[in-house]
């Protein structure tokens, strides 16, 4: 859904927030007129981290008067012409959608939004609730449901490949480091920093013994902070679905070990406009604590370093 969304902000921003004509023209006459170059005919101009390391462009760009947000939304603009003017299989290539959506300046989005966290009348949201803890909320029923998901999914360019591919934080192995090595560096570092083992399922183990038949290689490990799934049980009880944190070790079909956890980043909910998505302080503070130790893990088995 994030991702849905900043291609269509970076979409609609494209078609409705045309430059400046002052910003790229100069009235005949005007004395600096000649020294003034179309911003369009320049490359830098499009490329703004370009501008960044060679100071000489970034002082030019300043004497001419081109701001940093107006150099972005070129960037945004031309990436967002892939969408528009591309083959939909090309647009939708992970290197562009990856360029498009690092392109997507959400500073700039949050200040035409008057602020993190504040809904404008344009962008309907609740009012704020006061919620007991360890509430279960009420729900939808199934029908609707699926309407709701085949509602998004027939916006969506992207696969359901692309979609779950997106979900999940993951890294490759290193080729010298082995299944039981990168096993083991995972236990060392969540013990290292507080994370409980809590379970195991060697995935392939079962399939074998049920076929008969050689399978690659898949373990699914558990691991859980107590105190902290409590809060965000507290905070909302179907949360349970996602504990305990679960990292897989996989191996591809190259042979390539992969290390892989479901990617939640509570930094997502930064421009959020419904104040009920608004998490307190110290339950955002345990969130993060909680994905970076997981990254921590990870990148333990990753590297095989214990």
């Amino acid at each position: 859904m994030p991702v849905r969304l900043t291609a269509v902000v970076a979409i609609v921003l494209s078609i409705y927030m045309l430059p400046a004509a002052s910003q790229e023209n100069c009235t005949p006459g005007d004395p600096g007129c000649a020294s003034r170059a179309n911003p369009m005919q320049n490359p830098f101009y499009l490329f703004p981290w370009m501008a960044k390391t060679a100071p000489s462009i970034s002082s030019g760009i300043n004497v001419q008067g081109l701001s940093t947000e107006w150099m972005n939304m070129q960037w945004m603009m031309m990436m967002a012409n892939h969408f528009m003017n591309s083959p939909i299989d090309e647009a939708t290539r992970f290197n562009i959608l990856d360029a498009m959506l690092r392109a997507a300046n959400t500073q700039m989005l949050e200040g035409m939004l008057g602020g993190s966290n504040q809904a404008r009348m344009w962008i309907p949201s609740q009012n704020r609730r006061d919620v007991p803890a360890n509430t279960v909320s009420d729900s939808i029923s199934d029908e609707a449901k699926r309407n709701l998901y085949q509602s998004m999914m027939m916006f969506s360019p992207l696969s359901l490949r692309d979609m779950i591919s997106i979900m999940a934080d993951k890294m490759p192995v290193a080729e010298d480091v082995s299944f039981d090595d990168a096993v083991e560096s995972m236990r060392l570092r969540a013990n290292e920093i507080n994370f409980k083992f809590v379970g195991h399922s060697p995935l392939w183990k079962d399939i074998t013994a049920i076929t008969g038949e050689e399978t690659p290689r898949v373990e699914i490990f558990n691991f859980c902070d107590a105190m902290v799934a409590r809060k965000v049980l507290d905070y909302a009880p179907e949360f349970i679905v996602f504990i305990p944190c679960r990292i897989a070790l996989l191996e591809d079909a190259e042979g390539q070990l992969w290390v892989m956890t479901l990617d939640w980043d509570v930094n997502w909910l930064n421009l959020a406009q419904n104040p009920n998505s608004v998490l307190d302080k110290e339950l955002r503070e345990e969130a993060i604590r909680i994905r970076e130790g997981m990254r921590y893990i990870m990148e333990g088995a990753a590297t095989g370093d214990f």
